[in-house]
Parts: structure tokens; C-alpha cells; sequence
């Protein structure tokens, strides 16, 4: 399948670097990219300076190169021009990554991801100062040291297109994410809470915090390394805390001695928001007690989760759980939300082309 990236008209002067960014950036396949109409867009990508510091892996690097050189090399060969050659440093480039032995058989390694996304005040926009990035290192396999919270996946970026489309869910509200990942969630919803403190011109008012929860170590410590990129706007947000959460102590007794609820109970999340964690039947008892939990706060007004329909029993076990409670509702939002609405993603990667499904949890007596 290969790669859907909007068309040039869209995007002005720089649309062809735009596009070559976002693929090159976010680890796109070469052969799912459009090789771009000038080839000095090349040089930009290049040269580009946050693509120096922040870089993919050295791997992706050196299948992006030779694709590259392949198309200039043929592009060269077809023209009648005689000063056609191919500027040296692109070959230096590639020669410098062929030269480190970098196995293209094992595991692929860690890597920066840059995602390129737009808010919704800026959908008229055409160049490139109306798109925010967000960068993070990433684990390229699916599951690593025993975790699958090393990577970013589908399920969030759909949530987050849902979180742009609908700030005011978010923009003045303590957010708790469940499940925090790599940060990618964390990052958008910082960034929007700063943008919308910045329309109101309310900088003298605190901003919300932003409450990063998992039950890994080592996923938390890789979310807190990635929200502080300096590169990130959620490096600047001073209230975002990382804190180690077991939703299955949510199942033991009695609850004035229960680590959720103690920890609940100091957070005063306004929503509280999770992607792709109910995944596996095991999880489900404790998630359903935990988000039980969550809404027995008067703060806390609503849950909004994005999950992935990988196995239709898993799901099918999930949302009768909270209803057979008594205690609150959960209802699927309807939405056209794919992770392309507000990010350009390789649509032949990992869970792309399964559905995935927008629920919201109330209490019975709230308005939804």
C-alpha cells in the first residue's frame, strides 16, 4: 500500500519540502514516498537542522540515501543536461552510513520520530510555521524489554486528532492519561493547554497539570526524556508529573488503603484520557475498576479512550463491564477520526487499516 501525503497544490512554495520532511522524519518507507519534483528539496532535508539533532536512525537513513541516489542517478542518466551531477555531499552522506556496518537484518533500533501535525486554527494554512512537530525516541520493534509502551501507536493518534478537534475538552482541565507511553499524548495535550493560555493572554494563571501515569519504569522514564526534548513545547509546561500506576490495585480492599484511590484522590483529574489499553482480557477487570474509581471524584467529569479493535471479543468483554456496575455509562463517540485527520503516517504501518473506537465514560447521573 503505498504512502497518501495531500496534494502539492495545498501546501504552497514549500510544499515538496513539506512532504519529504514528514515522511523522511516519521520513518516513512522510502518506496511508500513520492520522490520529490526538484531534487535540491534534498539538500533541505539534508542540511535541515532538527533532522541534525533529532536524527532518524542510522538504518533508515541509509535506505532513505540510496533510494534517493537511485532516483537521481536515473534522473541524471535520462537528462540531456551535462551539468547534471549530483551534489557530492549526498553521497558522502551515504557513504559515511555504509561505512559503520549497520546490519540491516536484526531487530531496528530505536529511533527519533518526528510527526508533523496542524492545529485546528490552522487548517487554512499552507507552509510550514502553521504545522507543530513533535519528536520522540521511539522503540521500532513491537514489543521491547517486555513492554509495548516504547512506541507510538495508532489508537493515540487517533485520540489526539479527536483531543485537536475538540480542545475544549482539554485546554483549562488537569488531564490524566492512563497508559502514557512514549509521551506522544502527554506532548499534545501540554502543547494545547499552552496555545490556549496563550489566546486567553491569561499567562499569570496557572496551567493545568498534565498527570503521565504507567505501570513501567522504564516506559515512564522514556516519556519523561521525551516530554523534556527541548525541541517539544511540553518542555516548557511546568506542571507535568510522571507517576507509576498498577490498575489492578484498584481491585484490592479495603479502598481507604487502595493505591488508586489514594492516588486519585490527590490528582483532581478534570478528564482523564487513555489509548490502546485494553488490549488483552486480563486487563479488563482492573482497568473498569480503576476508571470506577476515577469518576467517583467530583472532579473528574469524564474519560475519553481510543482502542483498537484487534480482537472483537476483547472489546465485547470491555463495554458491558462498567453498565453491569450501575455506576456509569460508556458510550462510543461516532466519529471520521483517522490517524491521517491530523498526521501524515505510513499507511501500511503497524495497525494501520484496523478500526479503532472513541468511548466516552460518564456517571449515570452526569450529563455526557
Amino acid at each position: 500500500m503505498s504512502m497518501t501525503f495531500t496534494s502539492d497544490a495545498c501546501f504552497g512554495n514549500d510544499n515538496g519540502l513539506l512532504i519529504l520532511l514528514k515522511g523522511y522524519s516519521a520513518l516513512i518507507p522510502p518506496l511508500h514516498l513520492k520522490f520529490p519534483v526538484h531534487a535540491f528539496l534534498l539538500h533541505q532535508v539534508l542540511f535541515d537542522q532538527h533532522l541534525e539533532q533529532y536524527s532518524p536512525s542510522e538504518r533508515y537513513q541509509q535506505s532513505f540515501w540510496k533510494w534517493a541516489i537511485e532516483h537521481l542517478e536515473r534522473m541524471d542518466k535520462d537528462s540531456d543536461e551535462e551539468d547534471g551531477e549530483i551534489d557530492t555531499r549526498i553521497y558522502e552522506r551515504y557513504l559515511s552510513l555504509i561505512s559503520r556496518s549497520i546490519d540491516p537484518s536484526g531487530p531496528p533500533p530505536d529511533s527519533y520520530m518526528t510527526y508533523y501535525w496542524k492545529p485546528s486554527s490552522s487548517l487554512g494554512s499552507a507552509n510550514r510555521n502553521s504545522y507543530e512537530t513533535i519528536t520522540l525516541l521511539e522503540s521500532r520493534t513491537t514489543i521491547e524489554s517486555g513492554t509495548t509502551g516504547l512506541r507510538t501507536w495508532y489508537a493515540s493518534f487517533v485520540l489526539a486528532s479527536y483531543l485537536i478537534a475538540n480542545v475544549e475538552t482539554i485546554c483549562d482541565q488537569t488531564v490524566l492519561e492512563l497508559g502514557c507511553g512514549s509521551g506522544f499524548l502527554g506532548i499534545i495535550v501540554a502543547t494545547i493547554q499552552q496555545t490556549f493560555n496563550k489566546r486567553r493572554q491569561s499567562h499569570h494563571q496557572p496551567l493545568p497539570a498534565v498527570l503521565l501515569t504507567d505501570v513501567s519504569a522504564g516506559v515512564l522514564s522514556r516519556c519523561r526524556d521525551n516530554i523534556r526534548l527541548r525541541c517539544n513545547q511540553s518542555s516548557n509546561h511546568p506542571n507535568i508529573t510522571f507517576s507509576t500506576l498498577d490498575w489492578f490495585d484498584a481491585l484490592s480492599l479495603p479502598l481507604g488503603e487502595n493505591a488508586v484511590t489514594t492516588f486519585l484522590s490527590k490528582a483532581g483529574a478534570g478528564i482523564v484520557i487513555g489509548a490502546d489499553i485494553v488490549f488483552d482480557p486480563i486487563l479488563v477487570p482492573p482497568l473498569v475498576a480503576t476508571l470506577r474509581l476515577a469518576l467517583s471524584f467530583e472532579s473528574t467529569r469524564m474519560v475519553v479512550m481510543a482502542l483498537t479493535v484487534r480482537n472483537e471479543q476483547t472489546l465485547a468483554y470491555f463495554v458491558p463491564q462498567p453498565l453491569s456496575c450501575g455506576e456509569f455509562n460508556i458510550q462510543e463517540v461516532p466519529h471520521a477520526f483517522t490517524s491521517a485527520t491530523y498526521f501524515d503516517l505510513d499507511t501500511a504501518g503497524v495497525d494501520a487499516g484496523l478500526d479503532v473506537k472513541i468511548f466516552k465514560c460518564t456517571l449515570c447521573n452526569s450529563a455526557s
